[in-house]
């Protein structure tokens, strides 16, 4: 069974639709002007029905976060309205310059776990002053998703033992995606303020960690780590 079909008997979850530019390195410079130029529209015209935050990841791939609460949302066009301020050749004409910029894009679902995150001061995305983001990905067949879940939770359960300073989200695929996996997405100032501060929770929590580590590479089809940076002004809210 897919985690998109357990995740949906879960309601300690919040669903985000995901548009993914991989943005060619050469083309960076030019999908930003486009990026601002789209957001600097938005932002004139107060457009309600536009909502999305931007993630970069180091390989120049670009990450557009909507928060959605059912799969209706998915059919509802976010620029309708920005289409009939501008007119829609206009609108044609700013999305036609994203061609240039990647070979491959697309759209899916992912899931925030808040069963699973460890966020004590309230769940939140954009924590000030930490737009640096590592991203850890544990692959998992689709047998030992409830053994790897499992982990999480005894891990969770180990950070409010240790009243733990590192905090994180948990991530997992949902419609679109192929594959199951556990994403680990913790939040810093920096690079080297993230490694300080993962160096520190391994220091004070080794010997209940280590075994829950062990375990997760048990469960674990493949692993990988990705870096990345909240791109705020590439990010786009309404104002009410």
């Amino acid at each position: 069974m897919s985690q998109n079909l357990i995740i949906a008997q879960n309601s300690d979850v919040q669903m985000y639709a995901v548009h993914e530019d991989r943005v060619k390195p050469s083309m960076a410079k030019e999908a930003e002007r486009i990026d601002k130029e789209l957001v600097d529209l938005l932002k004139k015209h107060n457009i309600q029905e536009a909502n999305w935050m931007t993630v970069q990841k180091n390989d120049h791939t670009r990450l557009y976060l909507s928060p959605i609460n059912s799969m209706a949302d998915l059919d509802k066009d976010m620029f309708a309205t920005l289409s009939n301020k501008i007119g829609k050749d206009a609108m044609n004409r700013l999305f036609s310059q994203y061609t240039k910029c990647y070979d491959e894009h697309g759209d899916y679902v992912i899931n925030l776990r808040k069963d699973l995150s460890y966020m004590p001061g309230g769940m939140t995305l954009t924590s000030e002053g930490q737009p640096y983001r590592r991203f850890y990905y544990n692959y998992v067949t689709p047998e030992n998703v409830a053994n790897m879940t499992n982990t999480f939770k005894k891990i969770k359960e180990t950070f409010v033992k240790h009243n733990a300073g590192l905090h994180y989200r948990i991530y997992t695929p949902g419609f679109g995606t192929i594959g199951n996996y556990f994403m680990v997405a913790i939040s810093a100032k920096n690079e080297e303020e993230l490694t300080k501060a993962e160096t520190a929770m391994w220091e004070k929590m080794s010997v209940d960690m280590q075994p829950l580590f062990d375990e997760l590479d048990k469960y674990s089809s493949k692993v990988d780590m990705q870096t990345g940076w909240m791109r705020d002004d590439l990010s786009y809210a309404p104002k009410k």
